[in-house]
């Protein structure tokens, strides 16, 4: 009896080929769908044995489905989706961008109207938009049903430069459809609060001559040009949901009557999200990091995504000691979007942000 050595799974237009070292007899071959059956929890049926390939498709028929703009009473559907997925991404974020523009959010939904899956552009302008949130449910991921629902929000994009962010190592997936620009390399990190570095922050902050007050206290074309002079790109109906949502805590940096830095605290399904931290320098942004670390309960995680590029970030994660659990990449498909990494401490979002 042959042993395999080798299998590798190349997707087809109608199914799965398994390339294998040797020639196989039937034991082997039942070994290799049991292998496809464990990672992909499909019952696979197979076609014929070819040599050293083993061509098989899945016996599990496409269910009845539509694609379609997503609409507000899918939001639900949507949360529960990211929910069982792991997906820390709560209800809030997603009636947020929901609000800000919904025409390039697209859904696969059931018969009875469940979201099967979801992906995602939001505009930020003529010429540039975000793209995010790629998800399908469980035990539909080998239908095509992703890559239906990926056409449609390519139709959406139209001619624009779409930015979207890429776990590190899966950059050559998203390479083939057109994403091979990168621009910054950012972590995903969390972890409790240290009471010491506050302190450390309230110590060393100038105060004197810098004032934390809430956003709302501050004229919003302020905010939108700071926000702006980092990336470039006016944003200011993103902002406006993100800012002022009722379960945001915003703050404004000022010094000398101009905006120097802002932030977003937001609660999240676990644990509370930093999203953004922007700040002219370190001082700025200790100031505005001792202003949002007591509205985080005791005990409770904060989460905060950093640009790599900014060495100043740094401070923040081992002050805190959080823990870094991804690493991602912003790409774009048509040309690089400038960010002034160096008053990025934290990003906004690591799904439709600029930065």
């Amino acid at each position: 009896m042959g042993y395999v050595t080798c299998w590798k799974k190349l997707e087809t237009r109608k199914g799965f080929l398994f390339h294998v070292s040797e020639e196989l007899e039937f034991q082997m071959v039942c070994f290799s769908l049991k292998r496809m059956i464990d990672l992909y929890r499909q019952y696979p049926e197979v076609l014929f044995i070819d040599g050293t390939y083993i061509r098989c498709r899945s016996t599990i028929a496409t269910p009845p489905h539509t694609i379609r703009p997503m609409r507000a009473d899918d939001i639900p559907s949507l949360h529960s989706l990211l929910s069982e997925n792991d997906w820390n991404m709560e209800m809030a974020y997603l009636n947020t961008i929901f609000s800000t523009d919904p025409t390039g959010l697209f859904v696969v939904v059931s018969d009875d109207g469940e979201v099967l899956g979801h992906t995602a552009i939001l505009t930020h302008g003529p010429f540039l938009a975000s793209a995010g949130m790629n998800i399908m449910k469980e035990g539909y991921r080998e239908l095509g049903l992703g890559r239906k629902l990926f056409h449609a929000v390519m139709e959406a994009m139209g001619d624009r430069n779409v930015g979207g962010t890429a776990l590190s190592n899966r950059i050559t997936f998203y390479q083939q459809f057109g994403w091979t620009i990168p621009s910054f390399t950012l972590h995903y990190n969390q972890g409790p609060i240290s009471d010491e570095f506050v302190q450390y922050c309230i110590d060393t902050s100038p105060s004197n001559d810098i004032e934390i007050v809430p956003a709302r206290e501050v004229k919003f074309d302020d905010i939108v040009n700071y926000d702006a002079g980092i990336h470039t790109v006016p944003r200011k109906r993103y902002l406006y949901h993100w800012l002022f949502h009722e379960s945001a805590h915003s703050f404004t940096a000022i010094q000398n009557g101009r905006v120097v830095g802002y932030s977003v605290l937001r609660p999240a399904d676990a644990g509370w999200k930093l999203q953004p931290l922007f700040a002219d320098s370190k001082g700025v942004a200790r100031a505005l990091f001792s202003k949002i670390a007591p509205l985080v309960p005791n005990g409770e995680d904060l989460i905060l995504s950093t640009p790599i590029e900014n060495e100043r970030a740094g401070e923040i994660l081992h002050g805190n000691k959080f823990k870094t659990y991804l690493s991602m990449t912003r790409l774009y498909n048509k040309w690089p979007v400038h960010v002034d990494i160096d008053r990025v401490f934290a990003v906004s979002s690591t799904e439709f942000g600029i930065v």
